[in-house]
């Protein structure tokens, strides 16, 4: 390297001092002060070259010559290097699709120059281009750091954020509102925000803001009525949609706005005849007939008949739309509505292709397969669902009861606790955890679920009635469990199980007659199972009436031939 050097000092020496200067170098020794002298020419040299291949490099830039441009910076670099001729390469290799050479040039202009913005803003938006948004996001908060005023890179920082953490992304956009005033797009992208996080009052705030801005935009004004809908706000979205017709009486996107606003409210009455008016200006639209058809399934709550109305209309959509899963749907709800199983369940299994994310056409599918008894076909399907709506507690409360149908109790507790993950307070499924533990005889577990179902809903007369059998079946605290059982069966007197634990309960606590009489409606309801009749058979032991009781016992026995307990009692003729 020293040999190097000094050749170059000679050549530059030549270039300035002439032949004999040259001479004197070669034979004696410099001195400090002129070395130092002759470096700064050389260091002054290879700056003027570096300007000179720069300016080159810009020239061709221009053209669009991107790789004779690179060429040039880098003998710039050779000679000076420095951040700009860094950063200049950088776009360069950016804008050939080398991304990997854009980021390696331009993170040594941010090494060599850490304060300069347009280095870190450039750095990111390679880093964009290269699909590595995490990387991006440093550079942009590395932009604000160094100017927290800096509104390009907060507005840059926030679309990042907005993604994964809407929360931040909110709170640099509030911060640039509040610096900056109301500006078109970040509150556009504000509103945005708010309405993916559910918060429609503050998306709508927004919106209204806009408005101000632009107080005659029609597709503006729709769009702050759609979110007023979304909030139940339906007055103000009304109001919003009636002034837009006002004006525009035929506006396509008013009228259907409006027509929703009316569906949310259930008020199928007043949607009707807008989409009725639609269909007249667009006869074929597929979506307007969608809408009607839904209207008249709606107003098949009140009239059976429309739903005769809504099945042709589902019927012609699906043969013009058949890979659109909403005609399906609506006919298989339809299907199911008038009983015909078979037929919704064919319908919803191919909602459930068309539309794997459906959780309702899951959730329906899942129901048939349960009420048929189908407990296999239960399984397998919801073992499907449950991979395709991983956050959606419904598969795995299904894919429970369809284990626990067929006696795979762990299974089914797996599942149910899945569920339980993804819903905490879901009361369905803290109940039927709950017995299903309690059935096994893990009470400390089942116990706590109870108490837990409780404070969730203090009125749920399934979770007072199972609880309050499985103290009884315990002997455990009999007076809190009469209570619950006597409010169980205030929400369904004609309960013939809720009727039975009101009875149990009472046996249990020694007060036959009154035991007697509960039990006797449970199998005057209808419908009593034979730990129903096995009770009766017990109380009338109890009563002194023992051939009534085995006549009870016998009777319960026929419809479960394989409890044990009851042949022990039939055989010894006592409980």
């Amino acid at each position: 390297m020293k040999t190097a050097l000094s050749a170059l000092i000679v050549a530059l020496a030549v270039g300035w001092t002439g032949c004999s200067s040259v001479k004197q170098v070669a034979r004696t020794r410099l001195e400090p002060k002129k070395d130092t002298q002759l470096l700064e020419r050389l260091k002054e040299y290879q700056r003027d070259r570096a300007l000179a291949r720069l300016v080159q490099g810009s020239v061709y830039d221009v053209t669009g010559d991107y790789a004779s441009a690179i060429l040039e910076y880098q003998e710039a670099i050779q000679l000076y290097p420095q951040a700009a001729t860094y950063y200049a390469i950088s776009k360069d290799y950016s804008a050939l699709g080398k991304h990997a050479l854009a980021a390696q040039h331009g993170a040594e202009a941010v090494r060599l120059d850490s304060l300069n913005i347009l280095y870190h803003q450039n750095l990111a938006t390679i880093y964009l281009n290269a699909y590595q948004p995490d990387l991006a996001v440093k550079e942009f908060e590395r932009v604000v750091q160094i100017d927290s005023n800096n509104v390009e890179g907060l507005y840059n920082l926030a679309r990042l954020y907005q993604t994964n953490r809407p929360l931040k992304a909110l709170e640099i956009y509030e911060r640039i509102l509040d610096r900056t005033g109301d500006e078109w797009e970040i509150l556009l992208q504000t509103a945005e925000t708010y309405n993916s996080l559910g918060r429609f009052d503050d998306a709508a705030e927004k919106y209204k803001h806009m408005l101000e801005l632009d107080p005659s935009n029609k597709v503006l004004q729709r769009q702050l009525a759609e979110t007023y809908g979304r909030a139940g706000k339906f007055p103000e979205a009304q109001k919003l949609l009636e002034g837009i017709l006002e004006t525009d009486p035929k506006n396509a996107e008013a009228l259907s706005s409006l027509a929703d606003v009316y569906m949310e409210q259930h008020q199928y009455d007043r949607a009707l005849p807008i989409y009725q008016k639609l269909l007249l200006q667009e006869r074929q639209n597929p979506e307007i007939r969608l809408r009607i058809g839904i209207a008249y399934v709606g107003q098949a709550d009140r009239d059976s008949t429309f739903a005769d109305k809504a099945k042709p209309v589902f019927e012609q959509l699906n043969k013009d739309i058949p890979n659109d899963w909403r005609p399906c749907y609506y006919l298989g709800v339809i299907a199911a509505r008038q009983a015909k199983d078979s037929l919704a369940r064919e319908y919803f299994e191919r909602v459930t292709h068309l539309a794997a994310w459906n959780g309702d056409a899951w959730w329906y599918l899942g129901s048939s397969y349960f009420d048929k008894g189908e407990y296999q076909k239960l399984v397998d399907a919801m073992l499907t669902a449950e991979k395709t709506l991983p956050k959606d507690n419904r598969m795995p409360f299904l894919l429970g009861l369809g284990y626990s149908r067929m006696d795979q109790n762990e299974a089914a507790i797996a599942a149910f606790r899945r569920s339980l993950d993804l819903k905490p307070d879901d009361i369905n499924t803290l109940s039927t955890l709950a017995l299903t533990l309690d059935g096994l005889h893990r009470y400390q577990e089942s116990d706590s679920l109870y108490e837990r179902a409780l404070k969730v809903d203090p009125r749920s007369h399934l979770v007072m009635n199972n609880y309050g059998y499985s103290l009884a079946e315990r002997g455990l605290q009999l007076e809190r469990a009469l209570q619950m059982s006597l409010q169980a069966i205030e929400a369904e007197p004609n309960n013939d199980s809720y009727l039975d634990t009101v009875g149990w309960v009472y046996f249990k606590l020694g007060r036959y007659n009154e035991a007697l009489k509960y039990i006797s409606k449970a199998i005057s309801a209808g419908g009593a199972s034979a730990t129903v009749y096995e009770h009766m058979g017990d109380i009338q032991y109890k009563l002194g009436e023992k051939k009534k009781a085995e006549q009870f016992w016998k009777q319960a026995l026929e419809m479960n031939s394989a409890n044990q307990n009851l042949k022990d009692k039939i055989a010894r003729g006592s409980l």
